[in-house]
């Protein structure tokens, strides 16, 4: 088996695999712990590899596989077998030494003497946080014969247990949500955390993707403006999009400022640009018919926590597995092989887009019959928004904001154009409804109103933020980092009745003043405070242009001497109104 095999279906063009190899070797643990040669009794036999979506934990995974097997120092081989827990999900019972060969039937005569010398095998169990099992199921009536026929939960609990092979090494992957349960039912495991493309990663990443450095370093920045996106972006995947989209861009002749100002920008025209529209202006044909189903997809897996998708699924939505054809040529979907055939979208924040898509796209009644509308289990917009269900399912909140981020007019005619499809005028309505501040109350709490300018801020659409600003008279903002800034600024310029303000800067915003940054190279320090001074400037000048504003307080901040002198610059202007600053 070849060294990067593994890497095979890999997104990013132009990389060998060595790139994203390098990146994925940084668990010194998790190497030294995985080496078959390293001594028993150092070695733990539980392992969880976790972090966010999108950032290797399978990859890695199967390369580990791959090592294990190729231990040329063994007197006999080793073993290693891969469970996929989205695939386990519709297993019945059956007999653990069955469980472990359904993928490799070629071995099922060997297992007896695979599992006699257990020390020599290793278990992948992927994606536990995909694993729908009933409450309690993982640790009733715990098992450690392999030959005896049990329900899958109970195999597998009892694997966890490490009743089942105590002396297998076993590598569970999962994300962070799920980290409470495997404590639980893991013995003395050890925890690694995969953090996927560090800010050194990601700008060579982007300096290897364009041809000319001065385009990586623009849109690396422009990436890095969006705290969100760049967040995103510790996943290859992520920065493979951007990249693609802002090069694209680029090459054009077209300014990428704009696409990278809202999360929502960019995704979207990178979906759209996967399916150029005809010379004649006009929407390529078979479009607009996938991807509704696509969209289903994606909203019933988020609310259904699941982000990955078999024939069952399929069957039970309506979806023609021929319908998502297009979206699997364009990088949209992955389809894994691995026994029956399954669907993932290329990251967890594309479902979360699509599942956005969902609830603006119009669904004809016949459509919503042939694509089995009895049986979703998909919430309404006010359910999606409601602080229970997104505590619950933080994957909501995700979709909350690419939501609002869809209800802007070019955003919409752009989807019309690229997919022919209708998208509906009654979503902002909705929206508006829930972004409102609630009757009786002065103003939002801090934590709500971060919220909801992010929300606003997506959409940019100035006429829904005065609407939905146009009765709050009190806010309180505290502000983390530049983007936030942007964010407030934004919504602040529409908020007309709006008389008392209480701002709160955060530390690292101005670095001009902190001395522990005086090591720091100048000019990094000169460009960030550039560009936080032009934010915090567009900011200010909100105090000296409403005209009901006439209470500031700003006590509780961290500021520059330059961004004092802003400030000062616009409350003590001709057209400022405020009575009172603290």
């Amino acid at each position: 088996m070849e060294k990067f095999s593994v890497w095979k279906d890999i997104l990013w063009s132009g990389d060998d695999g060595g790139f994203h190899y390098n990146i994925t070797q940084r668990s010194p643990k998790l190497i030294t712990y995985l080496n078959p040669q390293a001594p028993t009794q150092s070695t733990p036999l539980t392992m969880v590899l976790y972090g966010p979506a999108g950032v290797g934990k399978t990859t890695r995974a199967k390369e580990l596989m791959l090592d294990w097997m190729q231990d040329d120092l063994a007197e006999t081989s080793n073993s290693a077998f891969y469970l996929s827990c989205k695939g386990l999900n519709h297993r019945r019972t059956c007999t653990f030494a069955e469980l472990i060969s359904a993928n490799w039937p070629h071995v099922q005569e060997d297992i007896p003497a695979i599992l006699a010398q257990a020390q020599k095998v290793l278990l992948i169990l992927d994606g536990f946080d995909e694993l729908k099992v009933p409450s309690g199921a993982l640790i009733h009536d715990i098992c450690g014969d392999w030959k005896k026929q049990k329900p899958v939960p109970v195999l597998l609990g009892s694997l966890l247990k490490r009743k089942m092979l105590p002396k297998a090494t076993l590598l569970i992957t999962t994300r962070p949500g799920a980290l409470r349960e495997l404590r639980l039912l893991t013995e003395q495991p050890l925890f690694i955390e995969m953090e996927g493309f560090l800010e050194e990663d990601r700008k060579a990443y982007f300096l290897k993707h364009f041809e000319e450095e001065s385009q990586a370093l623009r849109a690396f920045d422009l990436m890095k403006n969006n705290a969100a996106l760049f967040q995103l972006g510790s996943a290859p995947s992520v920065c493979w999009m951007v990249c693609t989209c802002l090069r694209q861009q680029m090459e054009k002749g077209e300014d990428p400022a704009a696409t990278c100002r809202t999360t929502t920008a960019l995704f979207l025209r990178f979906l759209c640009s996967r399916f150029p529209s005809l010379h004649s202006g006009g929407p390529r044909r078979g479009l607009q018919a996938p991807l509704k189903p696509l969209c289903l997809l994606a909203a019933e897996g988020v609310w259904m926590r699941s982000s990955v998708f078999d024939g069952e699924d399929l069957r039970r939505l309506g979806v023609d597995p021929s319908a998502l054809c297009p979206f699997l040529d364009g990088n949209i979907l992955q389809k894994s092989e691995d026994g029956e055939a399954c669907y993932s979208f290329i990251h967890l924040s594309v479902q979360q887009f699509l599942a956005a898509m969902f609830y603006v796209l119009e669904l004809e009644e016949q459509e919503e019959e042939g694509l089995g509308r009895r049986q979703w289990h998909i919430g309404d917009v006010g359910k999606l928004l409601s602080k229970e269900e997104r505590l619950k399912n933080p994957s909501l909140t995700h979709v909350g904001y690419f939501l609002f981020g869809l209800c802007n007019e070019r955003r919409a005619m752009e989807l019309e154009t690229t997919f022919g499809c209708l998208v509906s005028t009654e979503i902002k309505r909705e929206l508006l409804k829930y972004t409102l501040m609630p009757h009786g109350k002065k103003s939002f709490s801090v934590t709500d109103t971060k919220e909801v300018l992010s929300c606003l801020y997506e959409s940019q659409e100035e006429q829904l933020v005065k609407d939905a600003m146009a009765h709050v008279k009190e806010m309180s903002i505290h502000l983390m980092n530049t983007f936030e800034m942007m964010q407030s600024s934004f919504c602040l310029k529409h908020c007309a009745n709006l008389q008392k303000i209480s701002l709160q800067v955060g530390k690292k915003i101005f670095l001009e003043n902190d001395p522990a940054l005086k090591s720091d190279p100048q000019n990094e320090t000169s460009q960030h405070d550039h560009h936080s001074l032009q934010l915090w400037a567009d900011l200010c000048s909100v105090f000296s242009s409403n005209e009901n504003l006439n209470f500031l307080d700003v006590k509780e901040s961290f500021l520059s001497h330059s961004s004092v002198r802003i400030l000062c610059e616009q409350i003590t202007h001709v057209t400022c109104h405020l009575q009172k600053v603290v």
